[in-house]
Formats: structure tokens, sequence, C-alpha cells
């Protein structure tokens, strides 16, 4: 008795579309949230240098670490003297009392963040895949010069994202006052969703102060070393490669023509 392999074995067009999802959702893998990532500063490798060491946790101009797939190189700021050069940077431990003896590091992190430090910048780059990214916020706090200030906010964080396609994005969020201790305390900061949505090839975050009229002030004689800050949990998201969005594409393509023929 000869077997009826219909029953058995799919049409081509069943088949075809089979193997069309398939691919569309290997390719939506490329959006899933395992490509998230969050940079803790709790495991950094120092990309060990003439003055930097292996287990250094304060950083000068020019001093760079790695978290994960993701490079940090730190920096003076963006109007100190081609010459200058010093600490503007340090990891700190928010369980170490000791941490914080002069300035008045913010409370409310858990473990380690970063600190940038006399006017310092810190500049994340992705190393791996398209070399973009995506950011969508971090926690952040004022880092005093010294302790016993009144309580309100003494300038604002600034986010300055450099687009891969060209141009740039900027944003902005006060700092934070004080607990009922008078110690200044991290927030959180979400960024909108223009920024979230652009592609970047580099983020820098500083910080400036305040003038009179709540307007960040340009002249960096009046403010020098004093606009410092603190991050952590600094929430990235990588951009999937090309060849992944094109697969993307052309699965969807082909399940749509298939069930056009199927529906004649």
């Amino acid at each position: 008795m000869k077997r009826d392999i219909r029953s058995t074995a799919p049409s081509l067009p069943v088949a075809l579309k089979k193997l069309l999802c398939a691919s569309a959702i290997g390719a939506l893998g490329a959006f899933a949230p395992a490509h998230a990532g969050v940079i803790t500063f709790e495991d950094v490798q120092n990309i060990v240098s003439d003055q930097l060491n292996a287990g250094d946790t304060a950083y000068n101009t020019g001093d760079a670490f790695m978290s994960d797939n993701y490079r940090l190189e730190v920096s003076n700021s963006a109007t100190a003297e081609p010459d200058e050069w010093g600490g503007v940077g340090a990891l700190i431990d928010s369980e170490n009392v000791f941490a914080c003896l002069i300035t008045s590091c913010p409370v409310g992190a858990d473990g380690n963040y970063y600190a940038g430090l006399n006017d310092g910048r810190l500049s994340i780059f992705n190393t791996t895949g398209t070399q973009t990214f995506r950011f969508e916020g971090l926690d952040f706090g004022f880092v005093g010069p010294i302790g016993g200030l009144p309580n309100f906010s003494y300038g604002r964080l600034i986010l300055s994202g450099t687009i891969a396609a060209g141009g740039s994005i900027v944003a902005g969020a006060d700092f934070s006052g004080q607990n009922t201790a008078g110690r200044f305390v991290f927030d959180r900061f979400d960024v909108d969703a223009a920024f979230r949505s652009a592609v970047l090839s580099s983020l820098t975050i500083s910080a400036c102060l305040f003038d009179g009229n709540g307007d960040c002030i340009s002249e960096r004689a009046f403010t020098q070393n004093q606009a410092q800050f603190g991050i952590d949990n600094v929430r990235l998201a990588d951009v999937p490669e090309p060849g992944s969005i094109a697969l993307l594409l052309l699965g969807m393509a082909g399940l749509t023509a298939t069930s056009r023929r199927r529906a004649k």
C-alpha cells in the first residue's frame, strides 16, 4: 500500500514560510534586551599605561578603563589649557566612609560609582559590533567641592552625544539638593525619546555650575575645579548589525509575499 506523503511533508509554501519566519525571529534577536547593558563601575579594567596601573582608582587626564565592551576615557574640561594635567576622576566606594573626607560626595549609590572631579569629563565608546550605541539614562549626583554647603542645586549634569550619522545631541538635568542629614543625593535621570533613539558613536558626561540666574557659568576662571559629578548605573543599548536588520526585513517581506500568494 502506498503511503500518502502529503500528510507528513509540508508543501513548499508552508516550508518556505517556516524558514522565513525562523529568519525573521533570528533577526529580531538583534533587538532583544540581552543587548542592553548597564555600567555599574563594579568590575572595571584599567587600560594600563605609563601613568595608570591596573589597580588604580584615581584617574588623570588621558586615562581610560573598560567596562564590558565599553571604553571610558577621562579628560580635562573643554575649556582647560592644552598643557593642563591632573586628577579629574575617581572610582568611589560608597561604603567607604573615608573616601570623601574633603569633598561632599552624594549618597544613595549602591557599591562603586564614578566621580568626575575638578571639571573633568568622561567619554563612553562602544568597542564592538557597529561601535555605536543608544543611551537611556543614569543615576547622578553633585560632588560638592567642600562640605557644609547650603541646600540647593548648584549646577547640572551635561550629556553630549555624538550622532554616528553626523551632528550631536545634548541633554542635561539639575543636580538634586540635600537630604535631612545635609548630604547631596543621587537621583535618576532618563533622557527623552529623541535622545534614546539617537544612534551615538560617543557620549561625553560633564557638569556645570549655575550663576545667580540658574544658567551655566561659561567663564571657567569663576568655577575652576568645582564643577563635579557622581554617576552610576549608566544605561546603554547596543545597535544591531546592519546584516541583522537586512535579514529581518527580508524575512518579513518573504512572509508577506507568501501570505499574498496563498490568499489568491
